[in-house]
């Protein structure tokens, strides 16, 4: 583990900087309002970085290819809370409560945390897709990554606007599965759901390949240097 963590020195470093540059502009809105609009993107922050802590949590372990049973149980688990780091982006919806005198301030604000929230769900994916290197064809990652980029769209719609959170599964999982059948059962009716799961899906696939892309191409430059 402490080899993990001086590997990842340099990510920690700048995350750290990200996340007090977010807390600095979410205290100084309050201090200065005195108006505690805003105060939910600190928990939704959290939530966004869940999935990149199990991520780092599973590429930290040993002999993980050992260790299947583990390998895809915390796989499930992270795709139930992927969906929550690209949600960030449409805390944008609140800006229509801002004061017009602090719109420009929040929506500033609003979009460092969601773009800090959608670095942690677009790492994780990284992270994943090198564990499962080894378990799937390389041949199955990209349409994977698009597949799981998909389904994001589709539980950001669920958490929006039928206010659905990941743990529902596990309590409220009734509810969860009949409002997901009806869905598939009645696309037609229910056609705006599967516009905004598409749109917003394949808007986080142009997003990830290419943050993936930028990576790589600035990995090819550093070692040329």
């Amino acid at each position: 583990m402490k080899d993990f963590i001086l590997k990842k020195y340099t990510t920690l470093k700048y995350l750290l900087a990200a996340l007090l540059l977010c807390f600095f502009l979410l205290v100084f809105r309050i201090k200065t309002t005195h108006d505690y609009f805003g105060l939910f993107l600190v928990w939704n922050l959290f939530l966004a970085f869940i999935p990149l802590g199990i991520a780092w949590y599973m590429e930290a372990q040993e002999r993980l290819e050992k260790q299947k049973l583990q390998l895809f149980t915390a796989l499930a688990v992270w795709l139930l809370f992927l969906p929550n780091a690209p949600y960030v982006i449409t805390d944008l919806i609140h800006l229509s409560y801002s004061p017009k005198d602090w719109l420009w301030y929040d929506l500033v604000t609003i979009s460092v945390f969601a773009l800090l929230s959608l670095y942690f769900g677009f790492e994780s994916i990284r992270v994943w897709r090198r564990l499962l290197a080894t378990q799937i064809a390389a041949k199955w990652l990209n349409p994977a990554t698009v597949a799981v980029l998909i389904l994001c769209g589709f539980g950001i719609y669920l958490g929006r606007f039928i206010r659905f959170n990941s743990w529902d599964v596990v309590t409220n999982p009734l509810e969860l599965l009949y409002t997901i059948a009806q869905y598939l059962i009645n696309p037609i009716q229910n056609h705006r759901v599967w516009i905004f799961t598409l749109s917003f899906g394949l808007l986080l696939n142009a997003g990830y390949f290419s943050f993936q892309f930028w990576l790589t191409k600035k990995q090819n430059y550093d070692s040329t240097c």
